[in-house]
């Protein structure tokens, strides 16, 4: 078997099947639909919209959200009609062993990685910068070496609340798949409550003056603030 041919062997859904048995269902429907929500609401919605809208977008930061929305669920119904044709796991990785052959999944599959990798990296920097400024709030200073990635030139070795907070989700993951979706539940509830809460007490604070200019950025703009909210999606 040539090079080429390997790269494009595909892999046995029968293969993959036999696998996903050995797998314990501990989740039902509403914990799948939370673990959605979860992973939908989060740092695109909760912590970059003020910079998006500062740097990128301005006021047309609602067209970029719908941009992002659009795409995302072009992307979901992909995955919807994956997911039902070859219900295994493995996700993006696994439907491109099966469907386009082994190379592709390696590609796909390392794909994964780096954005597993920035959207970790994102997420864990704006909560490091967010419950900074909340503890400054109370008269509490974070030490500047701890406060940033590494970079001695600007006096900063560690960013310590990206790096707890990595760790303390790593750790809670390892206890299991049960604790863990309790967790996002609560963590879904929560969230979809501030949302509301936000959405009710901000509607008496609407301000339409500020809204000119509409597109300082330009269209141009509107799509780099759709892809800027989009990863942390």
């Amino acid at each position: 078997m040539s090079v080429w041919d390997k790269m494009l062997k595909k892999q046995s859904l029968d293969k993959y099947l036999a696998k996903d048995k050995q797998f314990v269902k501990s989740m039902n429907a509403f914990d799948l639909m939370s673990l959605g929500i979860g992973a939908v609401i989060g740092t695109g919605i909760f912590i970059l919209p003020g910079t998006v809208a500062a740097l990128k977008a301005g006021p047309a930061i609602v067209l970029s959200f719908v941009v992002a929305a659009i795409v995302c669920s072009i992307a979901a119904m992909c995955y919807a009609e994956f997911s039902s044709a070859m219900p295994i796991a493995g996700s993006a990785y696994s439907y491109g062993n099966v469907v386009f052959g082994e190379f592709t999944g390696w590609v796909l599959g390392w794909a994964l990685i780096l954005e597993y990798m920035l959207a970790v990296a994102a997420v864990s920097t704006g909560f490091s910068a967010y419950l900074s400024s909340f503890l400054q709030g109370f008269g509490l200073e974070i030490p500047k070496i701890f406060s940033g990635p590494f970079d001695p030139a600007h006096g900063t070795y560690l960013n310590l609340f990206a790096v707890l907070i990595v760790w303390l989700i790593t750790w809670m993951l390892s206890h299991g798949m049960k604790e863990s979706v309790r967790i996002n539940n609560v963590m879904v509830i929560v969230k979809i409550t501030i949302i509301v809460i936000f959405l009710l007490v901000g509607a008496f604070y609407v301000k339409p003056a500020n809204w000119h200019p509409f597109l300082p950025f330009g269209v141009k703009g509107i799509f780099k603030g759709a892809s800027t909210v989009f990863l942390p999606i």
